[in-house]
């Protein structure tokens, strides 16, 4: 679960409040609290604290240092560490606490303020669900890819093997060689090159992409369900990620292969190499009658010219360790979708990629 894009949203439904004393006893709470928990919090018998949450030391809060170390650990302390509480139904729910301390009458106590965060919990597994899914599929379709591209590469030399294979058995065929053992070595080459070819053309046929699951979709909010992630990505290496897409632009898709064209470019604009300034990155989008158009954009050092002309082929790539087929796949796909991917000029002055998807079904 990641604890940044459970920062990152913002739960507008009203706090919680309850006062506890020493003993972890309630003995006041506002409306919210007895509505959140389903019950009275102050009557007869006293409630405790700890069969609300049991999770929250009381003895923990009161000692040195206490306090400081469970609003540390809250949402705005920065790592979103999440407890469970109990309801009077029967249902657990995920809250985030925090505590100030406060006297009255001589007596000390805390003030507990309890935000409900069980929706941002379940936005987080969905968001972790939907990064699994794409990284699931983009690796598949990189496995794709680099079958098909060796399957290319490699039925024409097994097709010549077969062939220098036949006509050496023809030349070998003399009467003071023993012809029997050396044709049965070669006709046994050429049976398992033979083998190898046919797995290499089923392999193509199984890798083949259907284009039968594209359909009307929304590409603002195509985007938006990988935003989290890709915010999360952002973060991780202190970048600004802008999005300017239209909220009614729609175009005819496959919604997780187009994520996984804009994750891939974003991610890119993200690994570009360092030059001094803080990384930013702008998706946008716009629509014409025929197609559809989504760029991203950076500020980083660009494209080397070295490499510029052969960017969408396999194995090449401008990243240390990178195997050159992220826009190769990125191009398979958006091909696949009657549409065309470029490298662009970036009007934030580093690297841009935009690519077009069709609007009307007979492009499809």
């Amino acid at each position: 679960m990641e604890a940044s894009f459970a920062r990152s949203i913002l739960v507008d439904a009203p706090m919680a409040v309850v006062a506890i004393d020493a003993a972890g006893t309630i003995r006041s709470a506002n409306t919210t609290a007895d509505a959140f928990f389903g019950r009275a919090m102050v009557g007869d018998p006293p409630l405790h604290i700890a069969s609300l949450i049991p999770e929250l030391d009381v003895a923990a809060l009161q000692a040195p240092g206490g306090l400081a170390d469970l609003n540390a650990t809250s949402r705005s302390g920065g790592s979103g560490v999440h407890l469970t509480a109990l309801r009077h139904d029967g249902r657990c729910a995920f809250v985030d606490v925090q505590a100030a301390q406060f006297s009255a009458n001589g007596e000390d106590f805390l003030t507990l303020f309890i935000q409900d965060v069980t929706g941002v919990v379940a936005a987080e597994t969905a968001a972790q669900d939907l990064r699994q899914q794409i990284t699931y599929n983009w690796r598949l379709n990189s496995l794709g890819e680099l079958a098909s591209m060796v399957a290319h590469e490699l039925n024409q030399p097994l097709s010549a093997i077969l062939n220098f294979l036949d006509a050496a058995t023809t030349l070998i065929s003399r009467p003071e060689i023993d012809r029997a053992k050396i044709t049965q070595y070669v006709e046994s080459a050429a049976g398992q090159a033979e083998r190898a070819s046919d797995v290499i053309r089923r392999l193509r046929t199984l890798m083949s992409r259907d284009t039968g699951f594209h359909s009307q979709a929304n590409i603002a909010e195509i985007v938006d369900e990988i935003l989290p992630i890709l915010r999360i990505n952002a973060r991780e290496v202190d970048a600004i990620l802008t999005v300017r897409i239209p909220p009614d632009g729609c175009a005819l898709c496959d919604r997780v292969q187009v994520q996984q064209v804009v994750l891939n470019l974003v991610r890119n604009a993200l690994d570009a190499p360092p030059d001094g300034q803080r990384r930013r990155v702008l998706i946008s989008g716009d629509q014409t009658d025929q197609h559809y158009r989504v760029t991203v954009e950076d500020n980083g050092p660009g494209v080397p010219e070295a490499v510029a002309g052969g960017l969408f082929d396999p194995l090449i790539s401008t990243k240390a360790g990178g195997m050159g087929m992220g826009l190769s796949i990125c191009r398979t796909i958006v091909e696949a979708h009657g549409g065309k991917i470029e490298h662009v000029t970036s009007s934030l002055g580093g690297a841009g990629f935009a690519f077009t998807l069709n609007n009307r079904s007979a492009n499809v």
